[in-house]
């Protein structure tokens, strides 16, 4: 359900009665508040750290933010746009579903009382589901940590929940595994941090709808060492490959694994990128066994967002292709500076 323009969704608070939501989207008649106070005004705060067993910027990517800005427009805590209208969590990504198979452990990010959990729900794409039935977010747990203090963990990977209603929990123990339950069209966390009923935005400690800044000069909730794990990255590649068709555009449609099928098909270089901007130049390459160059072509990126997928390729020659290794190289360039860049390789 989608509010009409001028109207804010904004995120219900979850109990069992309702089900473990994460986007139970209710309309309200009026906007966010604009709150400027920090966490400091609230009661004491428990120090989060990282949800997840994965290296943030490797095996893992922080996808979206919280959402501060009170209109029907997008702003993440920086300003920018790494975010949704009315997204209450931050998203912390897998790079594809043979990673979601590898299994990542979510972890309470502090000690505290397990409140609720749901299993039992399939990591399908939201796409592939339809109705929900109030089940948006997936497989779940929440965690009372005190002082009207809760963090929420959703689209946690079927059968993998790992705790139970009323159960002590440490920092770090284990919860579940990163999956693609509920209203997930990747395998991801959305993990949740509540005072109070009221969203709070992990990385500034204030409440959600605060005013948003180029910069930020403490760590919010996070401890010191996860506040320096977990920096700001606007633009990120999340995974590139070698191919002979375009690959879907969706991760939940994507065949892991796929390669060059032969010295007759075409050569796709793909890829799959966080954050790009209007106007990025991007400069795809692909280079034969000899280290000569078989494709090269400049695309510059018409609309960008949150999540843009690009490709290029070329089709076989008459001879076909030499049989040998194939290396792919993007980079993508705002203002001719390199803003990030990844290499891949396949064989024929």
């Amino acid at each position: 359900m989608r509010a009409a323009r001028g109207q804010k969704v904004t995120t219900s608070s979850i109990g069992f009665k309702h089900g473990l939501i994460f986007f139970s989207l209710v309309f309200a008649s009026s906007l966010f508040a604009l709150a400027e106070s920090p966490v400091a005004s609230l009661s004491p705060a428990p120090e989060l750290t990282l949800p997840v067993e994965c290296e943030v910027g490797v095996s893992c990517l922080i996808q979206k933010l919280v959402d501060h800005d009170p209109s029907t427009e997008r702003r993440d805590y920086r300003c920018g746009n790494l975010t949704t209208d009315g997204h209450d969590g931050v998203d912390i990504r897998l790079r594809g579903l043979d990673d979601m198979l590898l299994g990542y452990a979510v972890v309470s990010a502090a000690a505290g009382k397990v409140l609720r959990v749901r299993d039992g729900e399939p990591d399908i794409s939201s796409r592939q589901r339809g109705d929900l039935q109030g089940k948006d977010a997936g497989n779940g747990v929440v965690i009372d940590h005190g002082d009207g203090w809760e963090t929420q963990y959703s689209h946690l990977r079927q059968s993998t929940v790992a705790v139970k209603p009323g159960q002590q929990i440490g920092a770090g123990q284990k919860l579940g595994l990163i999956g693609m339950s509920g209203n997930s069209e990747f395998p991801h966390l959305h993990f949740t941090v509540r005072h109070n009923g009221q969203v709070i935005d992990p990385f500034t400690g204030g409440l959600q709808g605060s005013k948003c800044g180029a910069a930020v000069s403490h760590t919010g909730l996070w401890a010191a060492r996860t506040s320096r794990e977990i920096g700001y990255v606007s633009t990120a590649i999340v995974s590139a490959g070698l191919s002979s068709i375009v690959p879907p555009r969706a991760v939940a449609e994507r065949i892991q694994g796929q390669k060059l099928a032969g010295a007759n098909a075409p050569i796709i270089l793909w890829v799959d990128v966080i954050g790009a901007k209007a106007g990025d130049v991007q400069e795809f390459f692909v280079t034969g066994p000899d280290g000569r160059s078989v494709h090269e072509q400049q695309l510059v990126v018409a609309g960008g967002g949150l999540s843009w997928f690009a490709y290029s390729g070329k089709r076989a020659p008459a001879a076909g292709w030499p049989a040998g290794r194939y290396i792919g190289r993007y980079v993508l360039k705002r203002a001719g500076t390199i803003i990030t860049e990844t290499e891949t390789k396949s064989q024929i």
